[in-house]
């Protein structure tokens, strides 16, 4: 799929944008605007992480990062198309007050 913020993208790199509370808006993955769409797309994309990959680290980008840079690109996830700008999004993401609360919440709303 082509995003117009991140060029050509593969599913996990949706799925990873998911996971840090990043919305599809008209052809494009866009931080979600409210705490409701945010929580929505963070458990579309952790629901999707799952079934792709077989593992599950929960609502922690971090490890979810970790293991897909670890894995030999057998998810795609180091796929150079949109690779540099998405891994960029996810490690601001990890550094976004308003991101880490959300996860945060997610977390103790899923354990």
């Amino acid at each position: 799929m082509t995003l117009m913020s991140f060029g050509h993208a593969m599913p996990i790199h949706l799925d990873m944008l998911s996971l840090v509370g990043y919305e599809s808006v008209e052809r494009d993955m866009q931080p979600a605007t409210t705490l409701n769409v945010r929580k929505l797309a963070m458990q579309s994309g952790l629901k999707s992480l799952r079934q792709i990959t077989g593992v599950d680290f929960g609502y922690d980008p971090a490890m979810w990062r970790e293991y897909l840079l670890d894995d030999d690109d057998d998810h795609g996830y180091q796929h150079p198309w949109a690779f540099a700008g998405v891994d960029a999004a996810i490690l601001a993401a990890l550094d976004d007050p308003d991101v880490v609360a959300a996860i945060d919440l997610m977390a103790q709303d899923d354990g």
